[in-house]
Formats: structure tokens, sequence, C-alpha cells
């Protein structure tokens, strides 16, 4: 045996968690996109060190985190409010599927302040309300021949200096839905949404196969998903986020819309969450990665930094909410997420604090 050998063995023997094999996720690829996320993300916390990830998640931190969130307030801030009676309308599915689709651009956050004063939201929330009225069905085809002067215009980012990379991930998303709507025979985003609502109507795990068909339909703005080492991390987040949105906005009036599932759902996590979460010191970083989210400097998406900010925080809402339950709060990870980013998220303590910065991304 070489010296080298040798020394593995012995530091095998004085470490036995370095006997063990690392997991491959193989077990995963079966399972629902939400439990693809929670499984990936929160296995991979344990194996934080082995890895030297830049970011992780501490029980510890989230234990004391939780001690001081107002679950009652949570609870009562999450009961629906009852809408009027009637059938929704197809458009207004299709609507908050294209809104789902084209929720990213928090990494251009500061040009687009810069050149016209809005936030991503902002902007996104104008090209929608645009888009709606130059085709309210939605149709195929119109989506697929977009241009990208047709995005900037729609959008409001005419020269637009240094959003040219922004302007064509829009248009990738509005091309990309109108092409895959074509493959499926669909003339319009309309009609996909009302014939998929109706393929899980009554289904008990109805909002797992919207969240399935969303990222298998439109993967370049649905399959959030990565890899850290070998290991694959799944988010899915924009269509996690759209299911959730359908449900809290129709489910008391109209029964196509009543998932049972979507307590199920994992929280929503963008860099407000990540923000709020590393201030309190649930997700912890490396002093290389805290000085580059404090010095702007822009984290690639797809690479390690990145993915274990995302998967940390991911993996803390479910130690929160396991926690908020062992109280008997009938606290989901999807109504912590959204109570963390519309209550703190907003709050003077939390405003100040640094967000990461990903550019090249479709998906938050």
């Amino acid at each position: 045996m070489s010296p080298l050998d040798l020394a593995t063995v012995r530091a095998r023997d004085r470490d036995p968690w370095q006997k063990l094999e690392i997991p491959t996720f193989e077990h995963m690829i079966s399972m629902p996109c939400h439990e693809q996320a929670r499984h990936s993300t929160c296995a991979v916390q344990d194996m934080a060190a082995r890895f030297s990830l830049p970011a992780w998640a501490s029980r510890i931190n989230a234990a004391c985190f939780a001690s001081v969130i107002d679950f009652d307030d949570m609870c009562s801030a999450a009961q629906g409010v009852e809408g009027s009676e009637g059938v929704v309308a197809d458009e207004e599915a299709a609507l908050i599927c294209l809104a789902g689709a084209l929720d990213f651009g928090s990494g251009w956050r500061d040009e687009l302040r810069c050149f016209h004063g809005k936030s991503a939201w902002q902007t996104v929330k104008q090209g929608i309300e645009n888009l709606s009225l130059m085709c309210p069905e939605l149709r195929a085809d119109w989506l697929s021949n977009l241009a990208a002067s047709d995005v900037a215009k729609v959008f409001g980012l005419e020269h637009a200096e240094g959003l040219d990379e922004f302007v064509q991930l829009l248009l990738r998303v509005l091309n990309e839905l109108g092409d895959s709507l074509m493959r499926r025979s669909c003339r319009s985003l309309s009609e996909f949404m009302i014939t998929l609502l109706e393929e899980v109507r009554g289904d008990a795990q109805a909002a797992a196969k919207m969240v399935r068909a969303l990222a298998d339909t439109f993967p370049t703005a649905f399959k959030d998903q990565s890899f850290i080492k070998h290991l694959p991390i799944y988010f899915y987040k924009k269509a996690q986020d759209v299911v959730y949105e359908l449900y809290e906005r129709f489910h008391l009036q109209d029964s196509r819309f009543d998932f049972p599932d979507v307590d199920s759902l994992t929280g929503s996590v963008d860099p407000i969450i990540i923000s709020i979460l590393r201030k309190e010191q649930v997700v912890m970083t490396t002093r290389d990665l805290a000085m580059a989210i404090e010095g702007e400097v822009a984290l690639p998406s797809g690479e390690l930094a990145e993915v274990s900010l995302r998967a940390a925080a991911v993996a803390a809402l479910e130690d929160i909410t396991l926690l908020a339950r062992l109280k008997g709060y009938p606290v989901s990870p999807v109504m912590l997420g959204h109570y963390l980013w519309g209550c703190l998220g907003k709050s003077d303590g939390y405003m100040s604090s640094r967000r990461h910065i990903t550019r090249d991304t479709t998906f938050y």
C-alpha cells in the first residue's frame, strides 16, 4: 500500500463519517417535484462540511429565530378571503401562469432602477399588462413570434443601456411558452391551463401534478434545478409559486383550484428571504461568500455559492416550519416563506440587509 493510500485509511479510521459512501439521490427521481426539492435541499445540509459548502443552514439558529416569530400573526395573515361565486375566467389562470414564468430579474434591480426608477417586478408587471392588452388569450403563435424589439417596447426597456441580456432572457421565456404550446397542439396559454386544471381536478396530488406539468412543459421558465458536486438539487420555485397563487386566489370560488396537497409545497426562496435568514444567521456563509454578497459581486447561476445559498434557505424554512408545527401551529413552508417576504422583508430592520445578485437566471 502506498503512503498516500495508508494515510487515507488512517484518516477514515479517525473519522467514521469518511467511511460513508456519498449518496446519489437516485431515490428522488420518482418523487413529485416539491418532494425532490424538500429532500435534496435538506439532505445536502448534512454534507455541508464534507463538501466544503460556502453556505449552509444552522438548525440551532433556526430554533432561535423560530422562538421570536409571531406564528399567531402568520396564521391570521394566511386566512383566505372568500371571493365571489362563479367560474374563474380562463384568461385569469393564464395570466397567473404568465406572471409566474416572467417573475425574475432580481439581479437586475439596480440597473432597472437606474434606468427608469422601477423594480424588477414593477418592470415585469408593466410588461404583463401590455402583453395581455395586445393578445388577451396569449396565443401560442403570437408568443412564439415575439422579437427582442417587441419585448423591449412592451416592458418599457427600449434604449436601456446594459439591459440587453435581461431583455433576451424575457424573450427566451416568452418564445418558449409559445413554442411549447404549439408542440402540445395548444392554441393558447389559456387553453393549456384550463386543460391542465381539468386533468388534475379532484386529484389528491393535484398541486404536485400541476408543478410537474409546468416544469416539464416550460423548462426555461420553471424547471429550476441544479447540482452540488454530482448531486441534483431541485427547487422548482416559480412553478410552486404559480400553483400556490392559483390556489390562494381561486380555491374558494372554483373547485378546480382546490388542490388538496397545496400545503406540502416547499417555501418560496428568493434574495429577500435569503437576506432575512442571513441576517438572523439561520443561513450561514463562509467569510468569502459573505464578502462577495456585501460587495455586490454577482454570483453566477448554477455555481456552488449560488446553489448552496438557495438550498440552505429552503432547508431552513423546512426546519422552522417543523418547529412551528411542534408548537401546534398549522404552518406550511410556503406560508412561512410568504410571511417572511411580505411582513419581515419590507420592514426597516431587514430592508437594509444586502441581497445576493444573480443575473443569468430565469428562476428569480
